[in-house]
């Protein structure tokens, strides 16, 4: 069977290059990196953080270099709307194109492709959409954000139709920095799926999620200290 075209839009990051290793043993796969993203006023970075690119290292790359295991056809860009992102995706003619972990594709952007593309959306866009989705569901002792939703692209941030929502089992994980490493091989199952399958049925959205922003320092750090506890309390209530 010939190998689909897939093209990804994401950014570099040990866990985008795990996920990009998987996808090239499968398809023929071009990439788009972001390299540039808007930071908010606020503090948001933690040292979980840190430990996460650590354990992610050690557990995919077996602590050598952090890379791209093939020679793949990349584009690099500060604009991920802009002309030259749209002329090298009509230019490689993909079969499927899917965005993991990047900023808003802009109406204008969506509409020049005129093809759909599929998102990989950490949390369940019915409850949490934007940013730090898995963060805010432990925040708030809420299992059902706790899904990875692989969903069509639209103008008004993940609201596009659902192609597949699957649980995020986190049971048994007694570290946060474990956590993205949990979302990410979920979401190589659920792309490797989609590309060996032809059939697209797509669920629109009938609920529609409250939006939110990154989350500041304080309440990571909250998740952070109390993750086994926060974990024991969601999975015994829903028992």
């Amino acid at each position: 069977m010939k190998k689909k075209n897939v093209i990804l839009l994401t950014t570099k990051t040990s866990h985008h290059f795990f996920f990009i290793n998987e996808l090239s043993k499968i398809c023929n796969l071009f990439l788009i990196f972001e390299n540039s993203y808007l930071k908010p006023s606020y503090k948001i970075k933690h040292q979980y953080e840190k430990e996460q690119i650590v354990y992610e290292k050690k557990k995919w790359f077996k602590n050598s270099k952090v890379k791209i295991e093939k020679n793949l056809k990349i584009l690099n860009t500060k604009n991920i709307n802009s002309i030259k992102v749209i002329d090298f995706i009509k230019l490689n003619k993909p079969d499927v194109i899917f965005s993991f972990g990047i900023s808003r594709l802009r109406k204008k952007f969506l509409n020049n492709i005129q093809k759909p593309i599929y998102n990989f959306h950490g949390g369940d866009t019915a409850y949490y959409r934007g940013l730090d989705s898995h963060l805010w569901s432990l925040y708030h002792n809420d299992i059902r954000g706790l899904k990875v939703t692989l969903h069509e692209v639209s103008a008004k941030l993940d609201t596009g139709d659902v192609i597949s929502k699957h649980k995020l089992e986190l049971n048994g994980i007694n570290k946060l920095y474990k956590m993205r490493a949990k979302n990410t091989e979920l979401c190589v199952k659920m792309a490797e799926k989609f590309i060996k399958f032809s059939k697209i049925k797509k669920i629109k959205q009938k609920k529609i999620g409250r939006y939110y922003s990154s989350m500041p320092f304080d309440l990571k750090n909250i998740i952070n200290n109390k993750f086994k506890i926060k974990i024991n309390k969601i999975y015994n209530d829903h028992k």
